[in-house]
């Protein structure tokens, strides 16, 4: 359904709202850890990486519950699941880098405006995410065409 035929209650706007500030700021922490490992900023990764590894099996095996719950196809829900577990550590890893780097080095990345650079990136990436949440169903026949 295009935008025409959508109502925004105060729910969807609310659930909107919640989507755009959450993915805005991990995508901003996101493209900050990119930063801060491009530039050798950031210290003590091997410490913080054992905690993103747990958090990437959590997120492994929560996905798998979950979509075996739906009945999902066997290779499907791990496909899924192998999926989300690579985006969850990529996410985790670079957004965990991401605050470290700006806690360990505020005023730089502050007064080189920086972050407000690397906040419209995650504004625009979460804008692309959610259109392309969105229009999932026609991606989808559009790639089937290919």
């Amino acid at each position: 359904m295009g935008m025409a035929g959508r109502r925004w209650g105060k729910a969807t706007l609310a659930r909107a709202g919640a989507f755009v500030a959450v993915s805005t700021v991990a995508l901003t922490a996101a493209f900050l850890g990119i930063v801060g490992l491009l530039t050798g900023s950031v210290t003590g990764v091997t410490e913080r990486l054992p905690f993103y590894v747990l958090v990437t099996a959590l997120a492994f095996v929560g996905a798998i519950v979950l979509l075996e719950e739906s009945r999902n196809e066997a290779l499907q829900v791990l496909v899924i699941a192998g999926v989300g577990g690579l985006f969850t550590f990529l996410l985790v890893t670079f957004g965990g880098e991401g605050i470290t780097f700006l806690l360990q080095n505020r005023e730089e990345v502050v007064a080189s405006q920086l972050l407000f650079y690397i906040l419209a990136a995650g504004l625009i990436g979460t804008g692309l995410g959610y259109w392309a949440l969105n229009h999932w169903p026609e991606l989808s026949r559009y790639r089937s065409r290919i």
